[in-house]
């Protein structure tokens, strides 16, 4: 038994199967949805947006939204409540829309929350979370947080 624990071929096959274990876990996890205003039960709410749990990197994939005017779907770092950097950024149209892809500026970190926000497009067609304003149901960011695997 000594030499076995001794054996660095044993080392290598016990961390193997702690890495192989944790992929299967990973990629077995169902995605997580976090709507922060669902409009899905609200009638006459035209905003919706939903986003699951995903892979780090240098995108982010909106699964669907749904707005009535032209709207940017801006990713944002996210700290408990507070809503951090912007990383990216894309105009939908008005309507229904899924699979959006977002291009990002840095890429997203494994295990950190994020958020997709919606802002009202100001006419001019390029983002400025200055000018365009964060679209709002009951006074809070329509918003939907992701966490990065």
């Amino acid at each position: 038994m000594k030499d076995i624990i001794k054996n660095k071929y044993f080392w290598i096959a016990v961390v193997a199967g702690l890495i192989i274990g944790d992929i299967i876990g990973v990629m077995l996890a169902r995605p997580q949805r976090e709507v922060l205003f669902d409009t899905s039960t609200a009638t006459s709410s035209p905003y919706l947006v939903i986003v699951t749990d995903q892979m780090a990197g240098d995108t982010v994939v909106v699964e669907e939204a749904t707005s009535d005017v032209s709207t940017w779907l801006a990713v944002r770092e996210n700290n408990g409540d507070l809503l951090g950097r912007i990383l990216g950024a894309r105009r939908i149209d008005p309507g229904e829309v899924r699979g959006v892809i977002i291009e990002l500026l840095r890429p997203t970190t494994a295990h950190l929350m994020y958020a997709v926000v919606m802002y009202r497009d100001d006419g001019d067609g390029i983002f400025d979370s200055k000018l365009d304003t964060m679209i709002e149901e009951g006074g809070s960011p329509l918003l939907t947080r992701f966490v990065a695997r």
